[in-house]
């Protein structure tokens, strides 16, 4: 064993002597002199092939999103449901949509819709909100509830071998909530919490100066959490008259997608939901909404090193036939890393980590909305920029590799949306919500494909019209407010931010980083 280890090192004693005899300074370059002086010119002058893995793979076409048709019908309740028979998994997937929204909440207690629908699964008649989670559990399935502006949901989703007491579930946390006291006060704090942790956040600051701005009067007028004041006096009472108004199924729409068949998801629907009776009132007519005029409202956050914009335009309603192009156009100004507003505030200036622009489309209505953060010193200055880009969309077709980027951008991640059971049918509850046809995912591919240069640069004067622009920022006045003058954004109102947080507080993502912060628009 010794001869063999002193072998061992002589053999390394050796190499190293080598190496170094090899290492030794100037050799290299001499030998690469040499080495290249001897090779044949066309030797030398031979590209060098790009690694693999550095060279980025061309786009493949689109997937066909093929999707299994939508079967409709109606329980003895009057309850709409449609079904997609999705046999990959042994999976059901339910989506409940029912009209009892944040547009009803009352102008006195916003944020009801949103308490109304968390307190769901927080216990009912028999079951505690502790035996909720564990009989979820207990079947391997899911279960939640939450609400939009247009809408409120409650969804489940488990194996198809479970149907018979996920339904009992689904139907009890829906039929018999109770609002327990203590569950009741848990989540009204933690409700409180969050508002008062948003005194701390540029962009829930400047979304809720936005909304209200923006929409005025309007039933999207107020930020869906509420506001503490009004939480604060929010009573169990309350919760369970929204519940009993508004959740009926008179406008609510099941959507089911799984692996069960008609005749078998009918006969269990009915033995479920058969006591679930009524309608809601009719809706009241939402306020007319006038874009206000060109103005700027900045929110005073002293010392701020960033501000936070909001840019605001009108817009349109979900179902409108502009929404696709839109989506191209907007994709084109702000929708990513290769778009304007990136190349040019990010990658060009170095004013901002990313600013993002994207069609606001909801039921009653819409905005066309940019936002992010940029340096406040430069905020100025990048204004200029977005009110360029913005211009430049207006007067100027988009190139053939933007428009085909864009479209690639969107079509491409489309079937990753139809991926699950769930996913499928949260996509076809916008289908529900926004009054859109059957096969309007079936013929998405197609309509995006057939946007052109000319829908782009229409789209862009109709929507994306400075005249008519909101903007809202976080900002500290002393450094920002001087470098607005002489801009066309309007009167600069100054208002005081909300009193800052002693409560703790989540960490923010960088201002502008992957996605929005908290200026992620309100559903």
């Amino acid at each position: 064993m010794r001869r063999l280890l002193a072998a061992l090192g002589l053999a390394a004693s050796a190499a190293l002597a080598a190496c170094a005899h090899q290492a030794a300074p100037g050799a290299p370059a001499e030998a690469a002199k040499l080495a290249t002086a001897q090779a044949p010119a066309s030797q030398a002058a031979a590209p060098q092939p790009v690694p693999e893995r550095v060279r980025i793979p061309p786009l493949g076409p689109a997937p066909d999103l093929v999707l299994p048709p939508q079967q409709h019908f109606r329980l003895s309740n009057g309850l709409a449901v449609r079904l997609v028979e999705y046999r990959r998994l042994p999976i059901v997937a339910l989506n409940l949509v029912v009209d009892a929204g944040g547009v009803h909440d009352p102008k006195e207690k916003p944020g009801l819709a949103g308490f109304t629908a968390a307190m769901l699964t927080e216990g009912t008649k028999r079951r505690s909100s502790t035996g909720i989670s564990d009989e979820v559990g207990f079947l391997g399935a899911s279960l939640g509830a939450g609400a939009g502006f247009d809408q409120a949901s409650l969804s489940a989703s488990g194996l198809s071998r479970h149907l018979d007491p996920l339904l009992d579930l689904f139907a009890d946390v829906l039929l018999h909530p109770s609002f327990p006291a203590a569950d009741f006060a848990r989540v009204k704090d933690q409700r409180l919490v969050t508002l008062v942790q948003q005194r701390d956040q540029p962009g829930a600051i400047a979304s809720r100066a936005f909304a209200s701005t923006f929409w005025g009067p309007h039933p999207y007028g107020h930020w869906l959490l509420g506001t503490e004041e009004a939480l604060a006096a929010t009573t169990r009472e309350d919760l369970a008259r929204f519940h009993a108004t508004w959740w009926r199924p008179g406008r609510a729409e099941l959507v089911v997608v799984g692996d069960v068949s008609r005749a078998e998801l009918q006969a269990k629907l009915e033995r479920a939901l058969h006591a679930w009776k009524g309608s809601p009132p009719p809706p009241a007519k939402p306020a007319d909404h006038a874009a206000p005029a060109t103005r700027t409202v900045l929110l005073e956050k002293s010392g701020a090193p960033q501000a936070f914009l909001i840019l605001g335009m009108p817009g349109f309603e979900r179902a409108s036939p502009d929404y696709v192009p839109a989506e191209v156009a907007f994709q084109i100004l702000g929708g990513g890393m290769a778009s304007r507003l990136f190349r040019n505030l990010r990658e060009e200036k170095g004013y901002t980590y990313g600013m993002y622009a994207h069609p606001e489309a909801r039921k009653l209505g819409g905005a066309s909305v940019l936002g992010g953060s940029v340096k406040a010193d430069v905020t100025g200055k990048a204004l200029v920029e977005v009110l360029r880009e913005l211009q430049r969309m207006r007067e100027e077709k988009p190139s053939d590799r933007e428009l085909a980027d864009a479209k690639a951008s969107l079509v491409l991640s489309l079937p990753a949306d139809f991926s699950t059971a769930g996913s499928i049918a949260s996509k076809l509850a916008e289908e529900v919500i926004y009054g859109l046809p059957d096969d309007y995912w079936t013929r998405y591919v197609d309509e995006v494909e057939k946007v052109t240069g000319e829908d782009v640069q229409r789209i862009a004067a109709k929507y994306l019209d400075p005249a008519r622009l909101l903007t809202v920022m976080v900002a500290d006045p002393v450094s920002v407010k001087p470098q607005l003058a002489g801009l066309p954004l309007g009167e600069v109102e100054v208002r005081p931010a909300p009193a800052p947080s002693t409560a703790p507080r989540k960490p923010e993502a960088p201002a502008g980083g992957p996605k929005p912060p908290a200026a992620a628009p309100q559903r």
